[in-house]
């Protein structure tokens, strides 16, 4: 076991060497410094109980493959073992970037809920990549994230027990966050890290774990047995329609029951279906990522803002109207987007995303005479075709005219879209 200094001298597997700046903080596992490769200032995490041989050889094949998405703090250097002790170089976080744990404790709020959004599609995507890699996790938990509140933005760090699927890292996963299956001794696989990802959204979403209701708080103390019962043997949703003994308690739960009528009912069926009992014991059936990235994303199309307060809602999207959670008063949705099955209510400052990713393409806006229009704040030119037949082009920073009838070709990601402006009636 070897603490390093600072000024001192680590060499890397395959060449060069990382300089010791600083410490940024240690844990249990090691210590994180700060260091120097080729000029550039990067993250060791240094193990000072270093794991076996086997997670080694991991990491080295991690290394050599790449990350499987830019959400992942991935290893990029393994180090040479020095007197057992070893590790691995990664980027640094950059500044603004907190702790998923801050959200859960209210010291840093989303600026928005469009960010919450967005982090939330981008953790359903890091992990649909690392899984189309053909990995697993197998130790998800709220400390595997840092998010920007602004944006929305998330880093996935931790990773070093990622192996591929099929194969066991040693790690079983963090308390509370662990699949019924694993709590019982099975082994983490991508279905687990599924549950755990349901986990993390629901937590993301209504800042309360999903099985934490009144039962837990009935518990005198949490023992080693009684978590395995509640996370367990014995896990219950907070909010399972068919056993209401272990609903949120006021008073100690508000985050929950405050939020839970303000998502739209499509996400809170998803979870309902997601945390029930046959799906809790059936680990095969859980949601794939890019499942809830299309529920996440149909989430995003019913979020717009208010013409009134300025204030984002969510809004019922079939309707022409509906009510601002925030000021009460009507909304007017009768202006709309519609590609293929969607409809997306056009509000003023509302953003348009034409496919699931977190940039948004449009954005809402009026002229001085309050006559809408869509700026076009992509990096692609949208095609027009008026009712007349004429076709008309929208370059990157053009607006449209929200006219009835228009037709759009949007491109993103070289992929076409097909779009039309059309008005609902208010009666």
């Amino acid at each position: 076991m070897t603490e390093l200094s600072k000024n001192s001298i680590v060499s890397l597997v395959g060449g060069g060497t990382a300089t010791i700046i600083k410490e940024l903080g240690r844990g249990g596992q090691g210590i994180v410094y700060l260091v120097e490769v080729c000029g550039e200032k990067k993250a060791l995490k240094w193990y000072l109980n270093a794991p076996d041989d086997k997670f080694y050889r991991n990491l080295a094949q991690n290394i050599a493959s790449g990350a499987p998405s830019d959400a992942f703090l991935w290893p990029e250097y393994l180090t040479e073992k020095q007197q057992g002790s070893y590790g691995y170089i990664m980027k640094l976080r950059p500044q603004n970037y907190y702790e998923f744990g801050n959200f859960l404790l209210a010291k840093v709020s989303f600026k928005s809920f469009t960010a919450m959004l967005s982090a939330a599609m981008k953790i359903c995507d890091g992990f649909m990549m690392l899984h189309r890699f053909g990995y697993s996790y197998q130790d998800l938990n709220d400390g595997n994230f840092f998010i920007a509140p602004q944006t929305g933005h998330v880093l996935i760090c931790d990773n070093a027990n990622v192996v591929p699927q099929g194969e066991n890292s040693g790690s079983m996963g963090k308390a509370r966050y662990m699949a019924p299956e694993i709590v019982a001794g099975g082994i983490p696989d991508k279905y687990s890290d599924r549950f755990s990802l349901s986990v993390i959204l629901f937590m993301l979403f209504y800042a309360n774990h999903p099985f934490e209701g009144a039962k837990v708080v009935a518990c005198p103390c949490m023992t080693e047995a009684f978590e395995k019962k509640f996370y367990g043997s014995e896990a219950l949703f907070i909010y399972d329609p068919t056993d209401k003994s272990n609903l949120p308690v006021r008073g100690i739960h508000q985050n929950v029951i405050r939020r839970w009528p303000v998502f739209p009912q499509m996400l809170r069926d998803a979870l309902i279906e997601e945390f029930s009992k046959e799906k809790l014991q059936d680990p095969s059936t859980r949601m794939i990522e890019q499942n809830w990235k299309k529920i996440i994303s149909s989430v995003r199309d019913s979020l717009v803002v208010c013409q009134h307060c300025a204030e984002e809602t969510f809004v019922n999207v079939s309707d022409s109207t509906d009510k601002c959670m925030n000021c009460g008063k009507d909304v007017d949705l009768s202006k709309r987007l519609v590609i293929n099955n969607r409809s997306l209510p056009l509000t003023q400052n509302t953003y348009i995303y034409i496919d699931e990713d977190n940039t948004p393409d449009g954005v809402v806006t009026t002229d001085s005479n309050g006559f809408m229009l869509i700026k076009n704040i992509s990096t692609e030119t949208w095609t027009v075709e008026t009712p007349s037949g004429k076709i008309k082009t929208v370059a990157p920073n053009e607006i449209l005219p929200v006219k009835e009838g228009l037709k759009i070709t949007f491109r993103v990601h070289t992929m076409p879209y097909k779009a039309e402006i059309k008005f609902m009636s208010n009666n």
